[in-house]
């Protein structure tokens, strides 16, 4: 399991295209994925299914669409570029690129064990001059 950090130029496309005259993609619910727990959409590399994303969601913390992403092992490792095939199977097809990343993908700290923090510094003081 791994995030996917969707490219925002290719997002910002699925949104300008409910502005032109061709049909446009599908609609993308902000912030978060409305269409429910049980939508995938089909992740490739060259063409090539690699993965299922779900739970779409933009993150106004990172300021990144992302996903969450069950990844062939081949192509899991932070950085990998792939590519997330937006729309239902009647509707045009977008391919938005994304880069893999961790899951989670915000670091949580809450679990941190204190005990392996490094000791804090001394900070030498100079007393002020007469």
């Amino acid at each position: 399991m791994r995030t996917l950090v969707w490219n925002a130029d290719d997002v910002v496309d699925v949104y300008a295209s409910i502005f032109g005259n061709d049909r446009p993609y599908d609609y993308m619910e902000m912030p978060r994925d409305q269409r429910g727990f049980m939508y995938a959409d089909k992740v490739t590399k060259n063409g090539k299914v690699v993965g299922v994303s779900t739970s779409r969601g933009y993150s106004y913390y990172f300021r990144e669409m992302l996903s969450l992403c069950a990844l062939d092992v081949a192509c899991c490792e932070p950085g990998c570029e792939v590519v997330v095939v937006w729309g239902n199977p009647d509707s045009p097809k977008k391919e938005i690129r994304a880069k893999v990343a961790p899951a989670p993908y915000k670091t949580d700290n809450r679990k941190l064990d204190v005990n392996n923090l490094p000791p804090p510094r001394r900070v030498m003081r100079l007393s002020p001059a007469p």
